[in-house]
């Protein structure tokens, strides 16, 4: 009863992926050809409309932000950086519009990108009404060590980038797509998430610190986490990722996508349990997925109505006066299919009947196997409950 399908959404997110970056190669090529088309920026920019390569933007070193070079106001207008290292600057009311940003470095003591733009909603095209060109900006293996602060993100598509140390805070990051990434240290303050999504990404420190909350809808997609390390550290950081996603899912009125997230955290925790509390954390796991998975309920209750089938045929039942008992070697050398078959659907059928509470007319069991009868129909009571009340809350959802 999952309500996220990662195999579905991965791939519609391939495809969207596939779209953006043909939806902006459209938009910067009409651009180029017909700069008239821009209207409200400065197209007089040092970098707008060229391919800048291997070049240091900004100041050397690393500094303290007292100390960067600051650019405010300026347009940078579909211009290419490839190579370049951008360090200790501090970016204000700057727009960047339809960039494209390969194996750029954004370095040094940090960038702080503050009240700038990295999207042009509107048009290029007419009628323009309820229509909107959404053309963004594009990072490819780049690093990251940056604050983004009041900005809008909306719609940047990130591919094969380290982010570290980065701060996102009061930005816009409407559709953002993080792909094949790794993200260390990444701290959110009451951003607007819906329709975000990541893929195949790593993820270490991944949290939330909010005065008001972070915005999800039910688009917003987080994929499950890339493992490299598997090691008892690397289970305790994800779990705790999935925690927090959990919750600010929950925050949002997101039910559902909670459960999915809870259930992957818990999946994590697991790992790092020792014997006793990895014990009771496979039974809560197999009968009821956590408590997010109702049909593990199903299964669960299979399992041990066959179980004890072959716990009665072994010990033996009594079947209208006539003793099935299997642990004789006598009985097991003149046995048939068809016999077995026969034993095997009484037993079944008793072992059900003990499970559900009803009991079975035709069968008994043994004063031997007594003790299992009254194990089963304890545990199906037990069960049975865990299963209804899985079902309720989920349906509730």
């Amino acid at each position: 009863m999952a309500y996220v399908n990662f195999k579905e959404e991965n791939y519609k997110l391939d495809k969207q992926i596939l779209n953006r970056k043909e939806n902006n190669k459209k938009i910067r090529s009409k651009i180029k050809k017909d700069k008239t088309l821009v209207n409200g920026y400065s197209l007089t920019g040092e970098y707008s409309f060229k391919n800048t390569k291997k070049q240091l933007i900004g100041i050397n070193g690393i500094l303290k932000e007292d100390d960067f070079q600051i650019i405010n106001g300026e347009d940078f207008i579909c211009a290419g950086f490839f190579n370049c290292k951008f360090q200790n600057i501090k970016f204000i009311d700057c727009s960047f519009i339809g960039c494209n940003f390969k194996k750029c470095s954004f370095g040094g003591g940090g960038i702080i990108f503050e009240n700038c733009t990295f999207v042009k909603d509107d048009t290029i095209k007419t009628p323009s009404l309820n229509i909107k060109d959404n053309f963004s900006c594009y990072f490819e293996d780049c690093y990251i060590y940056s604050k983004f602060k009041g900005s809008n993100l909306s719609y940047a598509l990130f591919e094969r980038c380290t982010f570290e140390n980065t701060n996102f805070e009061l930005t816009d990051m409407q559709g953002v797509i993080i792909k094949d990434s790794d993200l260390f240290k990444i701290l959110v303050c009451d951003c607007a998430m819906q329709n975000l999504k990541t893929q195949k990404c790593y993820m270490s420190d991944f949290e939330f610190d909010d005065k008001y909350m972070t915005t999800f809808d039910s688009k917003t997609f987080f994929d499950k986490l890339a493992h490299k390390k598997n090691d008892r550290d690397e289970y305790e950081g994800f779990y705790m990722i999935y925690q927090n996603i959990a919750f600010q899912y929950e925050q949002n009125n997101l039910k559902s996508n909670f459960g999915e997230y809870y259930f992957l955290g818990k999946r994590e925790e697991h790992k790092t349990l020792d014997f006793l509390p990895k014990i009771k954390s496979y039974l809560y796991w197999f009968s009821c997925g956590y408590g997010e998975r109702p049909l593990y309920s199903i299964y669960f209750s299979l399992f041990i109505i066959l179980l004890f089938t072959a716990l009665f045929l072994i010990v033996g039942i009594n079947v209208d006066g006539e003793i099935v008992k299997y642990s004789d070697s006598v009985t097991l050398e003149a046995l048939s299919f068809g016999k077995f078959f026969e034993d095997f659907m009484n037993a079944f059928s008793l072992s059900t009947g003990l499970f559900s509470g009803v009991g079975d007319e035709a069968c008994q069991p043994l004063f031997a196997s007594n003790i299992f009868a009254d194990m089963e129909m304890l545990l199906g009571i037990i069960l049975m409950g865990i299963g209804v009340g899985t079902l309720t809350r989920k349906i509730v959802r």
